[in-house]
Order: structure tokens, then C-alpha cells, then sequence
């Protein structure tokens, strides 16, 4: 397994989503998505499955953990549309199919309304080669289905007005012979066991933040630089949502702001992040 975000694992009859790229030894921090008996997402069986929550240090947070002996990789025969979609776009990217992971309801269901890919191992090279097929329209993108996406995910946090903000140059979200791709882009090949960015403390901040330069911001954990109360401070999201930010002005509610070894970070993915004053440009 690759410890990876977005892979799926299977666990006591449930799926569950890898979250990050560190997890406490002999663990995986992942989320419960999807039932194995009925292959429907989990939320109508919310009244007969809880999830654990262990708080680990290494992050300051509870997290839902499987454990890994007991967790097994998802073995699913999938639908031709989508195992065509991948291939196609391992060749595209020219990137070893090994890397190219199909994730979320469509390992489990054949009526998925659209398909959620991770490539792993991305280079700066993939990421331009993803940005000029969206130009060029091989990869087609469009308003509706920003908005659809707007509608099924984000329409709880976010008017479509700040959310069309957000996305309004994605190279994330397109249609690939006719199929809606969700795209997330993972610089890792493989996670790891053990805490590798341990948070030293940390606190919670409601208010502006200034993205002042984007650093990686195609692929996960996106990062950019930011300015923040006069001082300086990395934003950082495992969230597609946070991806491809714009240098601008956002107002971040209720996001960790967290002291770890490796410096000081505003999280907003357990919070909203929303756009005040950002660049027009891509």
C-alpha cells in the first residue's frame, strides 16, 4: 500500500480514504466512506456505524485510524469507461499507470456520477502537461461542471460566487471523452509510517490571511507563501478544494494555525477558506 492520499483500503467491510502521507506506526489515518454490502457511501448507515477517534501526538488531533494489519487493498473490477479514463490519462501525462489510481465511488459502484483519479509521484512536468491539455481543449472544462461539483460538495461552506472563485481556472475538474475526471495531483510515491512534521502547538485563527505566492499549487498538500498578522506563514491543504489558490486576500474561518518543526502553517481543512480580493490572473 501506498500510505498515500486518496487510497482506498478495505477494513471490517467498510472502504476507507487514505488521508495524508503520515500515520502513527502500525496505523493508517483514513476515513470510513463506503459500505461493502451495499456499495452505497456511508451516510445511511449512520445510525449503525461510529468511527474511533485516537488523538495522536505527532499532529495534535483525533484522527480516525485502521489498523494495518487489518487493512487489505481494494481489489475492484472496474467499469470499462472508467479503466479506459485511467489509461488514457497515464498516457497523456506520460506517467506509469502504476501511479495512476482510481479512487472514491467508483471502485465500488457501478452508477458513480463521476470519477475521481489521484496521480502519485507528480512532477512539475505532469503538472504543465494537465494545464496545456486544458488549454487546448483535449481535457475540457466548463462552468457547469464547476457547478455541479459546487453543488454535490462544497454548497454547505461556500456560495457559488466564492467557490466559482476558487475554481475558475482549475486544471482539476474536466471531461475526458465524455466522463467527468476529478483530478488530485500527489507529489509522494509513498507515505510514511511514523511522524515526520511533528506540531509542536497550536491554536485556532479566524480572520485575513494574504496568499502571496503560490509554491506548489496543482499538487497535495498544496502550499504557498502568506503573510499573517505582519508575519510570515505557509498555507497549506490536503483538500482539493485549497488547491490552486491565487495570490490575493482570503478570510480564513476557524483554520489551525499550527507551530510544527518545520515551521509555522495555517491549515484551513477543517475550517472554511473563503476569497476577499484575489488576482485575476491564473
Amino acid at each position: 500500500m501506498r500510505l498515500l492520499e486518496g487510497e482506498a483500503v478495505q477494513y471490517r467491510g467498510v472502504v476507507y480514504l487514505v488521508k495524508g502521507y503520515q500515520h502513527p506506526e502500525g496505523f493508517l489515518v483514513a476515513y470510513p466512506r463506503y459500505s461493502l454490502l451495499t456499495r452505497r457511501p456511508l451516510q445511511h448507515m449512520s445510525a449503525y456505524y461510529t468511527v474511533e477517534y485516537e488523538y495522536w501526538d505527532c499532529v495534535k488531533h483525533y484522527v480516525p485510524l485502521v489498523s494495518l494489519s487489518e487493512a487489505l487493498p481494494i481489489r475492484a473490477k472496474l467499469d470499462e469507461r472508467v479503466l479506459a479514463t485511467a489509461e488514457i490519462l497515464a498516457h497523456l501525462l506520460d506517467v506509469s499507470s502504476e501511479h495512476v489510481y482510481v479512487s472514491g465511488s467508483a471502485l465500488v459502484s457501478d452508477s458513480y456520477g463521476d470519477v475521481d483519479v489521484v496521480v502519485y509521484n507528480v512532477s512539475e512536468d505532469s503538472v504543465e502537461k494537465v494545464r496545456r491539455l486544458v488549454e487546448v481543449g483535449g481535457f475540457k472544462r466548463s462552468a457547469h461542471l464547476l457547478v455541479s461539483e459546487y453543488v454535490r460538495r462544497h454548497s454547505s461552506q461556500l456560495a457559488l460566487r466564492e467557490y466559482l472563485v476558487l475554481k475558475k481556472n482549475t486544471i482539476l475538474h474536466f471531461t475526458l471523452h465524455g466522463v467527468h475526471v476529478n483530478l488530485k495531483l500527489v507529489r509522494l510515491e509513498q507515505g510514511y509510517q511514523g511522524c515526520v512534521d511533528l506540531v509542536y502547538e497550536y491554536s485556532y485563527y479566524s480572520g485575513p490571511v494574504e496568499v502571496s505566492r503560490p509554491e506548489t499549487p496543482h499538487t497535495l498538500p498544496a502550499r504557498y507563501s502568506a503573510r499573517w498578522r505582519g508575519g510570515e506563514v505557509v498555507v497549506e491543504s490536503l483538500r482539493e478544494l485549497y488547491a490552486e489558490l491565487t495570490p490575493g486576500v482570503y478570510y480564513a474561518e476557524n483554520a489551525r494555525l499550527e507551530v510544527r518543526s518545520s515551521g509555522l502553517y495555517l491549515v484551513p481543512d477543517h475550517g472554511v477558506l473563503k476569497p476577499v480580493r484575489v488576482s485575476e490572473s491564473e
